[in-house]
């Protein structure tokens, strides 16, 4: 499977989570990209942020982790 642009900032959108970011720190970052018009990284960034809804950090972590 080929790994694209969305898949990249959707996995460093979990990590920053796993880091610490807030819920709002993404959806500021979300913000910015779509501002930018980079609408591949608002993919990956929503992805994210839909995912974190009902997930807890520690399931976040284990996603990193497979």
């Amino acid at each position: 499977m080929k790994k694209t642009l969305i898949d990249d900032f959707y996995y460093m959108a979990l990590v920053d989570l796993a880091e610490g970011a807030s819920i709002g720190d993404l959806k500021a970052a979300l913000k910015y990209y779509e501002s930018l018009e980079d609408f591949e990284a608002c993919a990956g960034i929503l992805k994210a942020l839909n995912e974190v809804r009902s997930d807890t950090i520690t399931a976040i972590k284990n996603k990193l982790n497979e």
